[in-house]
């Protein structure tokens, strides 16, 4: 079921340079919601221009432009959750225009970080 579902997101991205992409890896909130969040499942892309994640259950879509990426932390918790390993965490402005951060266990991180980072340069030089 994940693997259709994640398929189906990744289609939404034909058109678009996909840099990375994984169906594994496990959301640990959005800060500006709160602590009250479950943890999901879910595909992150990393394309050009931003980073997508969908959960699967509930279906729940998050899009960040790069531009708006502030800064990539790898701590050991988020909102009070942990797996007691590093965890992708990115720090960004909202579309309310306040900082907010999110965050991933996600295997490879430290390849995600190196890949984040070297697309937000590329977009920044391309502005």
């Amino acid at each position: 079921m994940f693997r259709v579902k994640m398929n189906k997101y990744l289609a939404q991205f034909a058109e678009v340079s996909i840099l990375r992409s994984t169906g594994s890896c496990n959301f640990f909130g959005l800060e500006s919601k709160g602590r009250k969040q479950i943890r999901g499942n879910g595909v992150l892309v990393l394309t050009t221009q931003e980073l997508c994640f969908q959960m699967y259950l509930p279906t729940r879509e998050w899009r960040i432009p790069l531009s708006s990426i502030t800064s990539i932390e790898t701590p050991k918790s988020h909102l009070g959750k942990t797996k007691f390993r590093p965890l992708l965490m990115v720090k960004f402005i909202n579309n309310e225009g306040l900082p907010d951060s999110i965050a991933w266990w996600i295997l490879e991180l430290d390849k995600w970080v190196k890949d984040i980072q070297q697309a937000r340069e590329k977009a920044k030089s391309s502005f």
